[in-house]
């Protein structure tokens, strides 16, 4: 199975489980542990919210779109993840705490989202 399955796999069962208090805060702890660098961070977020959308999206040709980029940002993450020291065997996991994340501040709106749609999109195109 390809990286990029093994994330798409990971951030759909991220959106099955509810997001309770205690897996956001092990999400993030996960993330800021991981001590990723910026570009690395942007784009797991920004595949994440890509993620997201496709689930919710009834259009299908934004449903297309939404997977093209989910996938480019997931394959971009990959390469990064490693340049940043996390190991394989984390990498869809900390795919998946992104989602969690992404989803907390989409969707439950816990907080305000750390990026942009324009920046999301300039990210998957780079």
């Amino acid at each position: 199975m390809r990286r990029s399955s093994i994330f798409a796999v990971a951030a759909l069962l991220a959106l099955t489980a509810p997001a309770f208090a205690d897996e956001l805060s092990d999400a993030k702890d996960a993330i800021e542990a991981a001590s990723l660098s910026t570009e690395t961070d942007m784009t797991l977020w920004c595949a994440g919210a890509y993620s997201l959308a496709l689930q919710f999206e009834t259009d299908e040709a934004i449903k297309k779109t939404d997977d093209e980029m989910a996938t480019a940002l997931f394959n971009k993450a990959v390469p990064l993840m490693t340049a940043d020291k996390v190991a394989d065997a984390d990498q869809a996991k900390l795919a998946q705490d992104f989602v969690v994340v992404v989803k907390s501040e989409l969707v439950d709106k816990l907080a305000d989202p750390q990026h942009t749609q324009e920046e999301c999109a300039a990210a998957a195109k780079a």
